[in-house]
């Protein structure tokens, strides 16, 4: 999240180092999927034995940017819509009776303070690093071990995916990564992310059970943010901004998800 834009020359990579990088992490995601939702395996899967194995849903952790702190949504969305095109991801959040903007999430606290030391040290705005977390859970599933690998899966691909969006905001900002391939990777996350979202419905019972259907609504939501962000036509800062938005509304649900595990 970069508020203050400084142009400096560097060396970009060739439209054909691109394409290659494209291509393989396209082909990477095809493998990946080849069995996704096809009748012969969901099949095997409904005839498959039934096993009982623990799942560990490690602590989800983000440490947020908070540029503003509103007492209603309609302040706090008027506010987040100043910052987003200047490469905040301006994501509004119900947080502690009241409303707050979200500019970035990242894994450290180090990170997000020096990120909110510099909005203030060089735009004057009074942002500080909260930290909003979900406990870890551990889980006793009894199901064929096809659906218990899905489950597993699933939750990696929510928290792989959610680091990449910010990496990919990143390299946008830094000049690193041209809109047209960032909009290519998002397309392709998130064909990955409704592959894997289709592959769990498929498992018979699955939508019936809260934490299969749970998951399988995460993954599509996200999915359909990072195909809102493969159509936009936005370029740098207010693209790199909605980026970080998806990243940080998949980052609260996912965080709404697991707590409501432990209910």
């Amino acid at each position: 999240m970069d508020l203050k834009r400084v142009r400096v020359r560097r060396e970009r990579p060739t439209a054909l180092a691109w394409a290659l990088a494209l291509c393989v992490t396209m082909l990477v995601v095809y493998v990946l999927t080849l069995n996704a939702a096809k009748p012969d395996v969901v099949e095997s899967v409904a005839a498959a034995p039934r096993v009982t194995r623990e799942i560990a849903f490690e602590a989800l952790r983000g440490w947020c940017v908070c540029m503003a702190r509103c007492d209603s949504d309609q302040a706090a969305r008027l506010a987040a819509s100043a910052y987003s095109a200047r490469g905040a991801g301006g994501c509004v959040a119900a947080l502690d009776g009241g409303w707050a903007v979200l500019g970035a999430v990242y894994d450290s606290e180090r990170d997000a303070d020096r990120i909110a030391g510099r909005l203030l040290s060089e735009a004057g705005i009074p942002a500080e690093a909260i930290c909003l977390e979900a406990d870890a859970v551990k889980l006793r599933i009894t199901a064929p071990q096809a659906q218990i690998d899905a489950i597993a899966g699933a939750d990696a691909l929510l928290r792989q995916q959610g680091k990449r969006l910010g990496e990919i905001a990143l390299q946008v900002d830094r000049g690193e990564l041209r809109p047209e391939a960032a909009r290519t990777l998002c397309a392709v996350a998130a064909e990955e992310a409704s592959d894997l979202a289709r592959s769990l419905a498929a498992v018979p019972g699955a939508t019936d059970n809260a934490l299969c259907a749970g998951l399988i609504e995460r993954l599509n939501a996200l999915a359909d943010m990072e195909g809102a962000l493969s159509a936009t036509s936005e370029q740098g800062a207010s693209l790199s901004g909605m980026i970080r938005c998806a990243q940080i509304e998949s980052f609260l649900g996912q965080r709404e998800m697991q707590a409501g595990l432990r209910d």
